[in-house]
């Protein structure tokens, strides 16, 4: 079977194994998805224990008798512990929680006034409010001017300050 997939992949009359096309590698891949894919849908259970040594293990069969483990179903996720006594119990789904919810306070936060920070947006605002040349730095550190719309933006910040931090 194996030799089917080789011939279709390299060319085996040459020694040297030549780079897989595009069309071969999607073909080769279907195959194996149309072969393998039940096998690999077959195994939805994993047994997992520790060991008499204490090491973890994890097996699609169950473990010898008289140890304690648990039953992963690989689809969903869940965990079911099994008792070495009581053997296999069916698994049982717990109820979602309620949609009673308890409420929540929804009135906006209260802003602390700081009265350094106030002072600091008006000497900002008085500073852009001049028709000076404003010079700021960059993220790199570099000096450069503010133009127009740039101060109209510092602008509108240093209001939002001023609302914000003052009385």
């Amino acid at each position: 079977m194996w030799g089917i997939f080789a011939a279709a992949i390299f060319d085996c009359g040459d020694t040297n194994l030549k780079r897989i096309s595009l069309a071969r590698a999607f073909t080769l891949a279907m195959a194996v998805t149309i072969l393998f894919g039940p096998l690999a849908q077959a195994g939805q259970v994993v047994y997992r224990w520790v060991d008499d040594r204490g090491n973890p293990v994890n097996s699609d069969r169950p473990p010898p008798k008289g140890v304690d483990y648990q039953v992963i179903s690989t689809n969903s996720s869940m965990v079911r512990p099994v008792d070495a006594e009581e053997g296999a119990v069916p698994l049982q789904v717990k109820p979602s929680p309620s949609n009673d919810f308890d409420p929540v306070d929804a009135s906006p936060p209260k802003i602390e006034k700081n009265p350094e920070y106030c002072q600091r947006a008006r000497e900002n605002l008085e500073t852009l409010d001049l028709n000076v040349r404003i010079q700021m730095r960059n993220e790199e550190g570099e000096v450069y001017f503010l133009t127009e719309d740039e101060r109209a933006i510092q602008r509108k910040k240093a209001l939002d300050s001023i609302e914000v931090n003052c009385e």
